[in-house]
């Protein structure tokens, strides 16, 4: 069975995907597709079904795939180069020769140990490309070499020819022996390899993707409605979906794979790894048992070839490739490491939320309408609550105690921050304790503003509204808590909020059609773990994320109580409550202005109130849970 996801999808006026020649799935799950006409444009497809141009190289990107830091490489046919395209769309050339003389790339694979391969099709070669950006042939004597698969072991090579051969060789190009053929009009011109050393390999002329066991016998075939298949490449959440291009229609299929994908560059080696917990995961007194020492928790994990190893010093049994014991936890971060007697090891830091109790936040999105009608009444307003926005917040707070976080806006249609009246700053300063205001976006549109980002522009646009904050409300009002629109960033301008101070962000880390969604820059194995915990951290960049357990907008006022049971019934959900709704909502002359917006907010504040949850601020403590 096929699923079409996009046939002949058009952006921003122009016709994406016809041409398709290449798909490769980044860290975050997704496929991006290159194509031909329209200067060499590269699409991105996200949750969703949205699809927005990548970068356009100006030649004509053939192979496509994801080096272990995210960084998309670019086998560039027509400007007959090796190109790296960085998250925030810095392009460079990587390569141009190899072993002196011009190439005309066809395919490139990165290998889990850092080396990359590329597919030279004028020159009938194979090459590698060394870290200093030099090339040298380990195949030649080809035919017209054009796609490329490496195992996951750095061992074995895989090189589709024009011809209809596949080649299997070991990574210097030796050994070199037929693993298939295929006959005229069938060329492979894509392939990918599971877990099982399956190999799946797009034939063009076919319509068809074919599965070959590691002997090259025959496992599956996979039909397409247009002959020319291009690529196919493993996506999804779990990396056991199939991602296939067919240039003749202009689409991307889906279809679900035998087993998930190998190791890819950007996963750790797993022949000795902690599964749990992971790296950065935050445990509270639902992750574990209590004991007059600190908090036990389990240990598990994976190990080949070794009848025990030790963790933190402690021996461990290895039964048919796992491990599990329990470790007391007694400080606030303890580092886990577990060895093999041949030296392998693999480390993680797990942080204890000590002093944990049941809390909950209030944070708003998008807002700008309430500070804009503050900014044109200052001669009118007697107070900042004489706005009815920010008077329904106060008599939250009053009634339940309720504190609340604004993300906000720099500017909208004839009105920005600066036009703000310090009139009420003494104001905005005596509130404090109960709201803050921060940094959201530089304006609602245009959408995923700081998806493709560098970190000079999140920085300018933060420091931006951070600057008339603090000159119209006060240092108090900010925090090192945020929500970035749409919750999409680069890890460059996630790294830029961090060294501005920002510690906390805040998202939905939801799945939709099988791919992450507002999820940051986070791998699909982090967003995987936030997906059902209210926390985790990166303990690489020193960034905190907290999960939304309810955007109030997306649920009908009946289905509040319903929906915050459900949540509170998983106990690694249960004791942090980020409650969340967006000001739009709020007005009457919005399009999808909700009349319910106050009963709705007071429904689920007063469900958490009832059960004990106690209003917090992020900075407060370890996360909102003051040292008691």
């Amino acid at each position: 069975m096929w699923i079409n996801l996009a046939l002949l999808v058009t952006l921003q006026g122009e016709t994406v995907l016809p041409g398709a020649a290449a798909v490769a799935v980044s860290p975050q799950g997704e496929p991006f597709i290159s194509t031909t006409p329209s200067g060499g444009g590269i699409a991105h497809w996200m949750a969703g079904g949205a699809c927005k141009w990548f970068v356009k190289t100006g030649g004509r990107p053939q192979g496509l795939a994801f080096d272990a830091a995210g960084n998309l490489l670019v086998a560039d046919a027509g400007r007959r180069a090796v190109l790296k395209v960085t998250p925030w769309r810095a392009v460079s050339i990587v390569a141009e020769r190899c072993d002196g003389t011009a190439v005309e790339p066809g395919d490139v694979a990165p290998a889990p140990d850092g080396r990359i391969y590329v597919s030279d099709t004028a020159g009938g070669r194979v090459c590698e490309l060394q870290p200093g950006g030099q090339m040298k042939a380990v195949a030649t004597n080809l035919s017209r070499p054009r796609s490329l698969a490496v195992g996951a072991d750095g061992r074995r090579l895989f090189v589709a020819d024009n011809d209809g051969r596949i080649w299997l060789m070991d990574s210097l190009g030796r050994d070199r022996r037929l693993l298939a053929r295929f006959e005229a009009p069938a060329r492979p011109t894509g392939m990918a390899l599971d877990e099982e050393g399956n190999l799946y390999v797009a034939l063009a002329g076919a319509a068809q993707v074919v599965v070959l066991n590691p002997g090259g016998q025959r496992l599956k075939s996979y039909s397409l409605p247009g002959p020319e298949v291009t690529d196919v490449a493993f996506g999804g959440t779990d990396l056991d979906t199939l991602y296939v291009t067919e240039a003749s229609a202009g689409a991307l299929h889906r279809f679900p794979a035998l087993r998930r994908s190998q190791r890819l560059p950007w996963e750790p080696d797993a022949s000795l790894l902690i599964t749990y917990p992971p790296d950065g995961a935050i445990v509270n007194r639902h992750d574990g048992q209590l004991t007059g020492g600190g908090l036990l928790i389990s240990v598990e994990g994976r190990c080949s070839g070794a009848g025990q190893i030790s963790v933190n010093g402690r021996r461990v049994a290895v039964g048919n490739g796992r491990f599990r014991t329990s470790l007391i936890l007694r400080d606030r971060e303890t580092r886990i490491t577990a060895e093999a007697p041949d030296g392998r090891r693999d480390s993680v830091t797990v942080l204890w939320d000590r002093d944990s109790f049941p809390r909950y936040r209030v944070s708003t999105d998008d807002n700008i309408r309430f500070l804009a009608d503050i900014a044109r009444n200052a001669g009118r307003y007697r107070s900042i609550f004489d706005n009815p926005y920010l008077a329904f917040w106060r008599q939250m707070h009053r009634r339940y105690g309720t504190k609340i976080h604004h993300n906000i806006y720099y500017e909208t249609e004839g009105f920005n921050l600066s036009q703000m009246p310090e009139t009420f700053r003494d104001e905005w300063r005596a509130n404090a304790h109960w709201m803050r205001l921060t940094f959201h976006a530089r304006a609602n549109d245009p959408d995923r503003p700081y998806l493709y980002a560098s970190a000079d522009q999140i920085r300018e646009d933060y420091r931006q509204v951070v600057r008339e904050i603090r000159r119209f409300a006060g240092e108090e009002l900010l925090s090192p808590v945020t929500t970035i629109h749409w919750g999409a960033l680069t890890l460059a301008g996630a790294r830029a909020l961090r060294e501005e101070g920002v510690r906390v962000m805040v998202g939905y880390f939801e799945e939709r059609e099988g791919l992450p969604r507002v999820s940051y820059y986070l791998s699909v194995p982090q967003w995987r773990h936030l997906l059902a915990r209210d926390y985790w951290k990166d303990m690489r960049e020193d960034l905190f994320f907290v999960r939304h357990d309810l955007v109030i907008n997306t649920v009908p006022l009946e289905g509040i109580a319903p929906h915050l049971e459900r949540v509170a019934g998983d106990p690694h959900q249960a004791e942090v409550m980020e409650l969340m709704i967006h000001e739009q909502y709020f007005y009457p002359d919005y399009v999808a202005y909700q009349p319910d917006f106050r009963q709705r907010v007071e429904q689920a504040i007063r469900w958490v109130s009832e059960r004990g949850y106690r209003p917090v601020f992020y900075e407060e403590g370890f996360l909102g849970a003051r040292d008691r």
